[in-house]
């Protein structure tokens, strides 16, 4: 009986190099079509006049962000993995699956990759779920708690960029959000946690929030982890700044941040096709919001985001035969999962008792 893949077979790092090729080409058409769009609304000759100020320093600074950011990502990475007594992944995969994870093009819609190498290294999917949740958590946390220490400065020294619609929301809103989930958390994770159905998606997602909570609950042991999730972040919101200082706009740090935070919609390892289109989209309408010339956020967050998405992806290509390796190996642990118990016994003999 042939034994289909299990969903990874659904992600394109299974497919032919023709596939990926194809998809490729999209994510740069996305990319492309946003910033086309954006320059008609901002007006194609001010766009134009923008390149006449370039600056190629600032490209090599938004490197630097952009390398500072990836090992920041990499020490929150860890820390995720391990909080609680998590799964102890190996460190030549880990390095695989940051280096995936950062550019974002191949480590799948919804974490995959990560789910997949968690459960390889002996988590129970329910487990692996809520740990990949909780990396996307500790991502999204982090950056909030950035957009609000932020907005709440910019509010107290009664500067009007960004705007109060913009600033407000970011000083209200995320704290005693988070303090009413890790309430949640711990009053009814319990309750869902081994359930079926949606009662089980709700369960692994409090479960989620419940490793968060360990995290910011015990500083000494994990903060390097936060720390390296805030450096991932004050790193890439660097290189956003440099992209717009390499077409001649110095932007503000406060309004920078709160634009960024704002616009920021998917992570690069969160988002379809590394969010492509759509970051493009709305990452200069929500900068431009916060006060940066609108044709200079377009062109600044093209150079940002062309860097971000495409440097990493040799690497990416290079390591695609280890990441195939880690969808091979849970496709067959799910497969021998699959079979009868009175088969699995079978196969486990060894050829000379048979």
């Amino acid at each position: 009986m042939r034994m289909p893949l299990p969903h990874f077979s659904a992600d394109f790092t299974q497919r032919r190099g023709s596939v990926l090729a194809l998809l490729l080409v999209l994510m740069a058409l996305l990319g492309l079509a946003a910033a086309v769009g954006l320059a008609y609304l901002a007006g194609f000759a001010q766009v134009r006049a923008v390149f006449d100020d370039f600056n190629w320093v600032w490209i090599c600074a938004l490197l630097g962000g952009l390398g500072v950011s990836f090992a920041g990502y990499y020490y929150a990475y860890e820390g995720v993995v391990t909080v609680a007594g998590g799964p102890r992944i190996p460190g030549a995969q880990i390095r695989t699956i940051v280096t995936v994870d950062f550019g974002g093009f191949l480590s799948g819609i919804g974490g995959v990759l990560d789910r997949y190498a968690l459960e390889n290294a002996g988590a129970s999917e329910r487990e692996a779920r809520s740990r990949v949740s909780a990396l996307a958590g500790l991502e999204l946390g982090v950056l909030a708690l950035g957009g609000t220490a932020t907005a709440i400065a910019v509010l107290a020294l009664g500067s009007s960029v960004p705007p109060p619609d913009f600033t407000l929301p970011w000083a209200v809103i995320p704290v005693p959000g988070f303090l009413v989930a890790f309430w949640l958390a711990e009053r009814y994770r319990d309750r869902f946690r081994g359930r079926a159905g949606w009662r089980g998606t709700v369960g692994n997602f409090l479960e989620s929030i419940h490793l968060i909570r360990v995290m910011f609950g015990n500083p000494r042991r994990y903060g390097l982890a936060i720390a390296g999730m805030a450096l991932f972040w004050a790193g890439d919101a660097f290189a956003a700044w440099a992209g717009m200082a390499a077409f001649g706009f110095q932007m503000g740090a406060a309004a920078l941040f709160v634009g960024y935070a704002t616009g920021m919609v998917f992570t690069r390892r969160s988002g379809p096709l590394a969010g492509a289109g759509i970051v493009n989209l709305c990452l200069p309408l929500t900068l431009w919001g916060s006060g940066a010339p609108l044709a200079v956020a377009v062109v600044g967050v093209l150079a940002y985001r062309v860097l971000a998405v495409w440097l990493p992806m040799p690497a990416s290509f290079a390591l695609l035969p280890e990441v195939r390796k880690i969808g091979q190996k849970h496709a067959q642990s799910a497969a021998r999962r699959l079979q009868p118990a009175g088969a699995r016994a079978c196969t486990a003999m060894p050829d000379q008792v048979r």
